[in-house]
């Protein structure tokens, strides 16, 4: 594998683990789709409560794919997909030029038009501008890095062989 897609890969993995990592400004949100209040942020994780649709859910902090939540006196996580927002919810929610601090009203407008903020939703522009790379992940990540012998080598055994492909002029032959 050439040096410069090693770093571009890199640079893209650093991205993912810091945009989905962090955590997270507390803020309102509600449940979209009837879900369990879990102790651990797994699926497997032991129940706590039940959660109807509509639920109102306070963000403690965010995991990759999971937010913990307050929901009465009770503490948990809920998976990222089955909540929004209260500020997306609203009718019409301010511009994101209105300096509110919440990252979420970028992807509020009004209207029923969807949006896609997952791997986003409750990361405030401080943490992001704030970022920092995890040494401790990013030592795991280097574990998987190969070079170009070694990649040859894995081609080679598994009987894959280069083909020519002549370049896409965009006309039909």
């Amino acid at each position: 594998m050439n040096t410069s897609f090693v770093g571009l890969l890199k640079g893209l993995l650093i991205a993912l683990l810091l945009g989905l990592g962090l955590g997270a400004h507390a803020q309102q949100l509600e449940v979209t789709t009837p879900t369990e209040l879990r102790a651990t942020p797994a699926t497997n994780g032991k129940v706590v409560t039940r959660l109807v649709k509509g639920s109102k859910l306070e963000q403690i902090e965010a995991q990759v794919g999971w937010i913990k939540v307050k929901f009465g006196e009770l503490e948990g996580w809920v998976r990222l997909n089955f909540v929004k927002t209260m500020q997306a919810a609203a009718p019409a929610a301010a511009p994101a030029s209105a300096g509110t601090g919440n990252l979420a009203n970028l992807f509020a407008g009004g209207g029923n038009r969807p949006t896609a903020s997952t791997g986003t939703k409750g990361i405030t522009p401080e943490q992001l501008a704030n970022a920092q790379p995890d040494p401790v992940e990013m030592a795991q990540l280097e574990k998987y890095a190969i070079n170009m012998g070694q990649a040859e080598a894995f081609a080679r055994s598994g009987r894959v062989v280069a083909q020519r492909i002549d370049a896409y002029t965009g006309a039909e032959k």
